[in-house]
């Protein structure tokens, strides 16, 4: 049941103001000069007239005199000077007198009549309209008064109304219901079933399962929770691209799903049990993808902010070092502005450790420029396995033209299991001539020599460093999921943003009725 407060259907407050009274219930002087062209203003009928003109102008409908609060009633009385008493005015309201001016009323405010077979026809077609895009009953009264006010239709009682907007959202999610139980073949029948038989279903996995929001994943859990993930996508095969659902009528069948114990679901029609089973796979497999998506980017971000600390460490530690190059350094300097005659005259400062001092600067020099990403290449190793299983199965989709990562992501998955510290990028490795499979220059600088071994990128690049590679790859498809560039089909959070967007067809065939509705002028 709804409450008639909850909607827009016109009533009479039981609080009215003097400031209401004056503005809605006054008489206008044209109003008493219509009135009086059809009876005398010493008349009860004159007060009656009034009375019924006012009231239906507010309300849209006519009502009985016990459904006008007297104070109404007392101040229509006053503005036209009446002498009538309200016993009166009850004579009237049970006189023929009191029908005769409905007809009077009709025509004035240029209103039909509602009529139980022909208006309800198109009240029911008005309401199955918005139950379509709507699930909320004050929503479809909403708007199927606006329509009945539009049209200058009189307004049934507020039941009438209340039975025909059920009755059109029963029939409307009926039809969805059916829509979606179509979708299904066979075999996704018995996928379902089995869900539903018991408890635990297919692989460790059932109703209880799919109906609970899956834990947050941790780096405890997260081998889990991709199984749980890989199960889902199972699911999803076996459903449509497009379930044809609107938002809100999406959004409704996923709450009534998870608010159902599994004894309330078992005792819904078929149609139904399953439809809600459909929507709640397509709901929880697109969160677990979010969240799957989530646990990609905070791992890599998380190996980010911990190279950075390792790099903080290493420069501390290895200050001493750093000291002993640079004193290394300044004495060689020095002795070539001496002009040696030979580089023995070097010998006394470099020593026998020539060797060791190379490799010292070599390794310094690779992290000069705050440069951590070597450090990061080091722990990658041990979330390589996860990030590779969850970067798998989210199925990235580009949303620009550019699909160059995507291919580089699809060169280091055919490559992954290969023991191998450098990867050929050419079609022939054979033939130095042959021409690259994939494009890298996308790669930073900061990436660059680490990835490729060059120090510039004007450099012909034939081979590259496997895992530098890969953490490269996966790092600039983590920052591409958080801008948009890539999208994972199916989720919340990471989908295509451009699904969002409405056609230029859809967009020229709803211009002119928008800007109708909003009082604009379409340009």
């Amino acid at each position: 049941m709804v409450a008639i407060y909850q909607t827009a259907y016109p009533r009479i407050k039981s609080d009215i103001t003097e400031d209401e009274l004056g503005d809605i219930y006054t008489p206008t002087t044209e109003d008493q000069r219509w009135a009086l062209r059809h009876c005398r203003r010493s008349s009860v009928s004159f007060l009656g007239l009034l009375v019924q003109l006012k009231t239906t102008q507010r309300l849209g409908r006519f009502v009985s005199l016990g459904e006008i609060p007297k104070v109404i009633i007392t101040h229509i009385k006053n503005q036209c000077r009446s002498r009538m008493t309200l016993k009166d005015l009850k004579t009237y309201y049970l006189s023929g007198a009191k029908d005769r001016h409905v007809k009077l009323i009709r025509r004035h405010l240029n209103i039909k009549a509602y009529d139980s077979a022909k208006t309800s026809a198109l009240a029911q077609t008005w309401a199955l309209e918005a139950a379509t895009t709507k699930e909320a009953l004050p929503d479809i009264i909403n708007v199927t008064l606006e329509y009945l006010v539009k049209e200058r239709y009189e307004l049934p009682a507020f039941s009438v109304l209340e039975r025909i907007c059920q009755a059109a959202r029963a029939e409307t999610n009926t039809r969805y219901y059916d829509q979606l139980c179509g979708f299904l073949v066979s075999e996704s029948r018995q996928w379902i079933n089995d869900i539903l038989r018991s408890s635990t279903g297919l692989n460790g996995f059932g109703w209880s399962t799919l109906k609970n929001e899956p834990k947050r994943p941790t780096p405890r859990n997260i081998h889990a929770y991709i199984q749980y993930l890989e199960w889902l996508t199972s699911l999803q095969t076996l459903l449509p691209t497009d379930l044809g659902l609107p938002p809100v009528k999406h959004q409704q069948f996923i709450n009534e799903a998870k608010a159902l114990d599994y004894a309330e679901l078992m005792k819904l029609k078929l149609n139904k049990r399953f439809a809600l089973v459909i929507v709640l796979i397509r709901h929880q497999y697109a969160q677990t993808l979010d969240n799957a998506a989530d646990i990609f980017i905070k791992l890599l971000l998380k190996m980010d902010r911990s190279a950075q600390k390792l790099l903080e460490k290493y420069l501390a530690d290895h200050q001493k070092q750093t000291d002993h190059l640079i004193s290394v350094l300044s004495g060689t300097v020095k002795v070539y502005l001496d002009k040696p005659d030979s580089v023995t005259a070097f010998d006394p400062i470099l020593g026998k450790n020539s060797d060791q001092l190379l490799q010292m600067c070599e390794q310094y020099m690779a992290f000069a420029g705050n440069n951590y990403l070597p450090f990061m290449v080091q722990l990658y190793k041990k979330q390589r396995s996860t990030l590779f299983r969850t970067i798998e199965i989210l199925n990235l989709a580009s949303a620009t033209e550019d699909k160059d990562l995507l291919n580089a992501f699809q060169f280091i998955l055919k490559h992954k299991k290969r023991r191998t510290e450098f990867l050929s990028i050419q079609s022939d490795p054979n033939d130095p001539s042959s021409r690259n499979v994939i494009n890298i220059r996308w790669i930073r600088e900061s990436w660059w020599k680490l990835v490729t071994g060059k120090t510039t990128k004007s450099a012909q690049v034939t081979e590259v460093n496997k895992t530098c590679f890969e953490l490269c790859v996966f790092e600039r498809i983590a920052e591409e999921l958080s801008t948009g560039d890539l999208f994972i089909p199916y989720s919340e959070t990471f989908d295509d943003y451009r699904e969002q967007m409405i056609t230029w067809e859809e967009y020229e065939a709803q211009l002119p009725t928008y800007c109708e509705e909003v009082g604009l002028v379409a340009g």
